[in-house]
């Protein structure tokens, strides 16, 4: 492969930030997730054209769609044509963004799907966000949901659908580093 493309779709409190700064070091290539490619792209004129996306503003709202003057299949086009642009000459690992369908025509890039059972994710947010289990439930659930528009007003596909990722992992089985082995070991096979 000339360079190597990882977008990571992720249910929330499966880890998958957290996995893709680690397979980002582990193979010594950017990391970009919303924070990152935000950065980016406010460093770049015409932000105002794609902060909707970047920004994830609602996106349920027929007076939304209007008011930005997007047309049905070409609503992400410019911050799609923004992501590609700055991944045509390297490798990275990108987290969320639509990246398998930004990529999915591109041969250099994988497409992973981390997801975990309820009780796993409830365990991690927990945890991780110090919150009750009854209101990291509710988090999961909202920001699942908001995820799942996203995808669907962007792409016009359902997010976390099997048949648009190379690979879907299941990381409470696993945890976070065997989760970065297994993609490792698969990237090796698919060579």
């Amino acid at each position: 492969m000339s360079r190597l493309i990882i977008t990571i779709g992720r249910q929330y409190g499966s880890g998958g930030k957290e996995i893709g700064k680690k397979l980002a070091k582990r193979l010594a290539i950017p990391f970009y997730g919303k924070e990152e490619l935000m950065k980016l792209a406010k460093e770049k004129s015409g932000y105002e054209e794609v902060s909707c996306f970047y920004e994830e503003q609602p996106i349920n709202s027929l007076l939304y769609a209007i008011a930005m003057n997007q047309e049905e299949g070409c609503r992400g086009k410019r911050a799609f044509d923004r992501i590609r642009k700055l991944c045509e000459n390297q490798s990275c690992v990108l987290v969320g963004r639509c990246g398998n369908y930004v990529f999915k025509d591109d041969a250099d890039c994988t497409s992973i799907f981390l997801y975990a059972q309820k009780s796993d994710k409830v365990n991690m947010v927990t945890k991780r966000d110090g919150v009750s289990p009854s209101k990291a439930e509710a988090r999961i659930e909202k920001i699942e949901q908001e995820r799942a528009d996203f995808h669907k007003y962007y792409t016009g596909e359902t997010w976390g659908k099997a048949e648009h990722y190379d690979l879907c992992i299941d990381t409470g089985v696993l945890g976070i580093d065997q989760t970065v082995e297994l993609i490792l070991d698969y990237l090796n096979l698919r060579k």
